[in-house]
């Protein structure tokens, strides 16, 4: 099938974090410990920086990181290394930003961007005291812009910009056609670009400028620190 083929694709390289993984697979063993800490050392900043971009509070995304690694912990023995172990835990990071969001989310504010868009999978308004706070510092009107998106947008510009993903990397990650990850994606950029414009206009976009090269230069600037 396409996806498995996809995914063998993706994964063909040996996983870096085989022998740790290996390790932990026992709680009860003597290196499981120092292991899962390792682990844990090893991506902590990176579930924390996607964990923060999708729910744009630094509160939560710590409650998320906790969550994240609970669950790993909890799942880890059967972790069939089908993918990169990485590829594994940031679908986990990503989900449970994402469930954490929609649970905290208080309301909407709906954006024209055509009758075949689905709404509620590209703006979401319920900014938070942070997203507000965000608004009112120098240079960071581009992160409360994208703080506008929706959970599953986020995620998606959060792993393309932040971790660098291809194409491949966040169909794999995503478990995602490949259509659909292009798809969304360019949902991300062209709702971006539309909040820029119409929320934020001090920040320039040039209207002649293909809307993924702009609003990816945009996004990849707005993630590129952590919180």
């Amino acid at each position: 099938m396409a996806v498995s083929h996809r995914l063998h694709t993706v994964e063909l390289l040996r996983d870096p974090d085989a022998e740790l993984v290996a390790a932990c697979r026992n709680p009860d063993s003597d290196g499981f410990e120092q292991a899962f800490e390792v682990l844990f050392h090893r991506y902590r900043e990176r579930v924390y920086a996607i964990a923060f971009r999708v729910v744009g509070d630094q509160s939560d995304a710590l409650d998320i990181v906790q969550e994240s690694f609970a669950l790993l912990f909890r799942k880890l023995a059967s972790f069939r290394g089908n993918s990169l172990f990485s590829t594994w835990l940031f679908r986990i990071v990503v989900n449970c930003s994402i469930d954490h969001r929609r649970r905290n989310r208080v309301g909407r504010m709906p954006i024209l961007l055509g009758d075949h868009e689905d709404i509620a999978e590209v703006i979401d308004d319920a900014l938070g005291p942070q997203d507000n706070a965000l608004v009112h510092e120098v240079g960071d009107q581009v992160q409360a812009a994208i703080s506008q998106l929706s959970a599953k947008l986020r995620a998606i510009l959060a792993l393309r910009y932040l971790e660098e993903m291809s194409y491949e990397e966040l169909a794999a990650t995503l478990e995602l056609s490949m259509g659909t990850v292009k798809s969304r994606l360019a949902r991300a950029h062209l709702a971006l670009e539309h909040i820029v414009r119409s929320r934020f206009p001090q920040l320039a976009i040039s209207k002649t400028l293909d809307a993924e090269d702009v609003t990816g230069g945009v996004a990849s600037d707005a993630l590129g620190g952590v919180g």
